[in-house]
């Protein structure tokens, strides 16, 4: 997919990558973080390519050769078991729960697992606390999955909590893809041009219903409660949704020559937009603005997500194109909280906040140099 492809590229932009495992030997270190990656197993769903020595991702052959085999999760599983490379990490960036419910088994082998996949985050709460008792064998990073997307909410939460800090609600628009369509709304543009728009920049997720429907945006919530000690099921999360009742059952067409599901869809909602910008504005009078609005608060032990009027010059309603801003308000910041704002979506992004949650493990397992005092 186009996150897999751009974390791909900022892996080797950033000459950390063995494409030639002959050369290992001969590489210097290009600066304190003493390592580099080794990619021995690239899987989608139309097949997979393993190599204990290594791919040669810059290869631009790399799919058309003989070496590629049916996509099977068990062999790949039954791979990474036996492979020799020292510290073996998993990056899902799949939306698939097929691939989520594997991660329990990988890190029981002690692999790591890194996602952008909300499906183990926010599914059963069954997977999810199996995940967290397999940390005692294996790491789990999904900074991605939460709010922020590329935005380091997660981690900041986190530091927040162990250094004994107490947070009561962390609320935000948590969707650059929602932020974006809001936004468009706002411009006059109709709702089926904004999520055709949307789906061409590679903001939406794979089915972009997700996104309108609120569904992404309740994921992203019930991944941050979680976080927060709530044991919340996504079932759990009130959700607004921007989709016309009337498409609430709608179905795309599943053919092979069949348009994609976001072309579909925004054709689709074409008959619905005059309604959509009535409601829009409706909701957007008196110099107000409708924002998409997700919500977790600790102290209640509830969280929702609502589209919501807030006057224009609020903190939360000042987002631009494709920017999430999330406000965390706790026991030391308050009543101003603490704001984390910027892009929210897409595929560069998403990537970034990978490579980004590969570092920090990667810092976890490296033996560091520490510099002798003269």
């Amino acid at each position: 997919g186009m996150v897999g492809k751009e974390l791909l590229k900022q892996l080797v932009n950033s000459k950390r990558v063995v494409d030639d495992p002959r050369s290992m030997s001969k590489r210097k270190v290009l600066d304190d973080l003493r390592l580099d990656f080794k990619v021995t197993a690239l899987s989608r769903s139309s097949g997979m390519l393993l190599s204990y020595d290594g791919l040669d991702v810059l290869s631009d052959d790399l799919w058309n050769s003989a070496d590629v085999q049916p996509t099977d999760l068990e062999a790949l599983a039954r791979f990474l078991a036996q492979d020799y490379n020292g510290n073996r990490v998993v990056i899902d960036c799949s939306a698939s729960q097929v691939v989520a419910n594997l991660y329990p088994r990988l890190m029981e082998m002690g692999i790591h697992v890194i996602t952008a996949n909300k499906k183990a985050g926010s599914g059963p709460i069954a997977l999810y606390n199996k995940c967290v008792r397999n940390r005692r064998k294996a790491q789990w990073y999904y900074e991605t999955t939460g709010p922020g997307s590329g935005l380091p909410v997660l981690t900041t939460i986190k530091d927040m909590l162990q250094s004994g800090d107490r947070i009561a609600s962390v609320q935000g628009v948590f969707s650059g893809t929602m932020s974006f369509i809001t936004n468009s709304l706002a411009q006059g543009k109709p709702l089926s041009e904004a999520i055709s728009e949307a789906v061409n920049l590679g903001l939406c997720e794979p089915d972009p219903r997700d996104d309108l429907s609120g569904l992404d945006v309740r994921r992203k919530v019930v991944v941050l409660a979680r976080e927060l000690g709530l044991q919340l099921e996504l079932e759990d999360v009130e959700c607004d949704s921007l989709i016309p009742a009337e498409l609430s059952s709608w179905e795309p067409d599943s053919s092979k020559s069949a348009p994609s599901i976001g072309v579909q869809f925004a054709e689709a909602l074409k008959p619905f937009d005059e309604a959509s910008a009535q409601r829009f504005s409706d909701s957007s009078k008196d110099g107000n603005t409708l924002v998409h609005m997700g919500c977790v608060d600790v102290e209640e032990g509830k969280a929702y997500v609502r589209l919501t009027s807030l006057p224009s010059s609020d903190q939360l309603a000042r987002c631009v194109a494709n920017e999430n801003v999330v406000a965390i308000t706790s026991q030391r910041y308050s009543p101003r909280p603490m704001l984390l704002q910027g892009p929210g979506a897409g595929a560069e992004i998403t990537a970034s906040g990978l490579f980004a949650d590969l570092l920090h493990l990667s810092r976890t397992l490296v033996e560091w140099t520490i510099p002798k005092i003269e």
